[in-house]
């Protein structure tokens, strides 16, 4: 019969360690009806359903009771307040809630997204080391014959770039289409105005008047962006105008549910749109190494990181930073773990709204999902993509893929 491990249940129920002890002992004195399993000299929870219910009703009795004297209570600042919108605000708790994290987006939002410009910077400065910059300079480069064959007989090409950072990737592509003379529009779409505006200021340093840029605030977690291509679709010239869609720097690992924005992506295309995506495939290298600074020391958060925490006022006395890899579920990642009981109290109009994390349980501020290059491929086609192009750098470490909505010729 398989058993949880202790580690499974601190994480899973936002407890601490010695909580869990204290259920294995109160389940062998009859207190509570878990049933046990001895393995290798140790005692575990068996991993079956009935246990599981009453996981659940000790956690959750667990932090009706807890010592008032032994917990930290926090409030977020104002800026917090004036930072994120409503829906935000409850999407942050909600997740801090339910998962225990929060989601990588809100770190891009006001002096998060000068950080990623800041690490953008320093990538493309840097010699001799191929990174997730880098390397999709180098795909967007050697497949710019292919995207060329892709897009002919179009007259009119919309450049709609999800998740655009600095604007740095997609700089040599828009020279390249508008050299050609068939640019028509570039949009950028992206959670943060922060992000869109600093990615503007880039791009028309290098571009000036000359690009038509378009920003739009979206959440592709859920929110489409088919909206702003409307006009296009309707118009007379229509069929002379193709969608080629960015998803670059291996953008989808660092959701919940790698499908989450594909499938909203798919939902925002026509049937002839193209969507041009860069990921980083597993290896062993990929599973040690961090691009992002985020050490065992809680000064080394990155700015991104650390922003809702700093927010939310929950300052780095109350917290560990960690990082690693997580084989079972082949995922890196960036978190904190608290070193005491937090209550985090949230202002919504004229009501109060806590959220309760136990001493010892963690934060996710940063998840990468890893996958092989086929497993990739897989996860795009799965959502109803049609895999058209894909190449790999030069020392396999990124991979560039393109699809599409039909059946056309592949050119692997």
């Amino acid at each position: 019969m398989p058993y949880f491990k202790h580690s499974e249940l601190v994480t899973q129920y936002h407890v601490a360690l010695k909580t869990v002890y204290n259920w294995i002992d109160a389940a062998k004195q009859g207190k509570v009806d878990l049933e046990l399993l001895e393995h290798g000299g140790r005692t575990y929870i068996a991993n079956k359903q009935s246990n599981v219910v009453v996981l659940r009703q000790l956690a959750q009795e667990g932090k009706k009771y807890r010592n008032a004297r032994f917990q930290k209570v926090v409030a977020p600042k104002p800026e917090f307040y004036d930072l994120y919108n409503r829906q935000q605000i409850l999407d942050i708790m909600t997740n801090l809630r339910t998962h225990g994290e929060i989601p990588r987006q809100y770190g891009y939002f006001n002096g998060g997204a000068d950080g990623w410009d800041v690490v953008m910077r320093r990538h493309e400065q840097e010699e001799g080391l191929t990174n997730i910059l880098k390397g999709t300079q180098e795909l967007i480069h050697i497949n710019l014959g292919a995207i060329d064959r892709l897009i002919e007989g179009y007259s009119k090409i919309n450049i709609v770039d999800v998740g655009p950072g600095n604007g740095i990737p997609v700089r040599e592509l828009l020279e390249h289409v508008m050299e050609r003379g068939v640019l028509h529009r570039y949009i950028a779409v992206d959670i943060s105005k922060e992000m869109l505006r600093i990615a503007e200021r880039n791009l028309r340093e290098w571009f000036g008047d000359a690009l038509p840029f378009e920003g739009y605030v979206r959440d592709v977690t859920y929110e489409r962006f088919s909206d702003v291509l409307v006009d296009d679709l309707l118009d007379r010239g229509a069929d002379q105008t193709l969608n080629l869609i960015l998803f670059l720097g291996d953008t989808p690992v660092n959701f919940r549910s790698f499908s989450d924005p594909l499938r909203t992506i798919y939902g925002s295309m026509d049937g002839k749109a193209l969507l041009v995506c860069t990921n980083k495939p597993d290896t062993e290298t990929s599973r040690r190494y961090f691009e992002f600074s985020a050490t065992a020391n809680r000064s080394e958060l990155s700015p991104g990181h650390r922003l809702v925490l700093d927010l939310m006022n929950v300052s780095d006395d109350l917290y560990k930073a960690e990082m690693g890899f997580d084989e079972r579920r082949m995922m890196r990642y960036v978190r904190v773990r608290l070193n005491t009981a937090l209550t985090i109290r949230f202002r919504f109009e004229n009501s109060m709204h806590d959220v309760n994390l136990e001493k010892d349980s963690t934060i996710l501020l940063l998840r990468v999902w890893h996958n092989s290059a086929l497993g990739l491929i897989d996860e795009y086609q799965r959502v109803g993509l049609k895999l058209l192009q894909s190449s790999m750098t030069k020392d396999r470490n990124y991979l560039l893929t393109i699809f599409g909505m039909e059946e056309t010729e592949t050119l692997i």
